[in-house]
């Protein structure tokens, strides 16, 4: 779904105590950016639906957020699992240097496979990023790990990669 003008923030991992507390796991560079929120959007049924924060902590790659008339748990229990969207004014300004979260859209070239496909989604997981693009017809995940990465073109929008053998063929059988 396209959210024009909102980006994805997060989303809600689970709920904290009895009383309405919700986890937010941040899905973007640098969360302390956004520790003065007042107000965020969820989707709601493929719809933006606004949620004010009485109360936001973070810590590291998570926050922990009471929202506004979500007292109980019952309350909080159907967010989980919904995204969080943010209005793209508070997007912190881009720094010059490329990160390995911002590579979207480029593709993934293997040194004897050749490309493999362009990256549709980077999932940040606690160990690692992993790059989530299609190739024949199979989602494919790929470690961007400075081990594997044998190169990068900024102006071609490519990533040219030492990927372990066997790695594509798991996800063909």
């Amino acid at each position: 779904m396209d959210h024009k003008g909102y980006f994805p923030l997060g989303y809600i991992t689970k709920t904290r105590g009895l009383k309405g507390e919700v986890q937010l796991y941040f899905q973007v560079d640098e969360p302390e950016h956004y520790y003065k929120l007042e107000s965020v959007f969820l989707e709601i049924n493929q719809k933006l639906v606004p949620f004010f924060i009485s109360k936001i902590s973070i810590q590291k790659s998570v926050a922990y957020i009471f929202f506004e008339d979500i007292d109980h748990i019952d309350k909080a229990s159907p967010l989980l699992k919904k995204t969080l969207f943010v209005s793209e004014k508070l997007r912190p300004k881009a720094k010059k240097e490329l990160t390995l979260d911002r590579v979207q859209g480029f593709c993934i070239i293997d040194q004897e496979l050749g490309e493999i496909g362009v990256i549709n989604e980077i999932l940040k997981m606690p160990q690692q990023l992993l790059a989530s693009l299609t190739y024949q017809g199979h989602e494919v995940l790929i470690p961007l790990t400075e081990a594997l990465i044998t190169g990068i073109n900024v102006a071609r929008k490519e990533i040219e990669m030492s990927l372990p053998e066997g790695l594509i063929d798991l996800y063909l059988e």
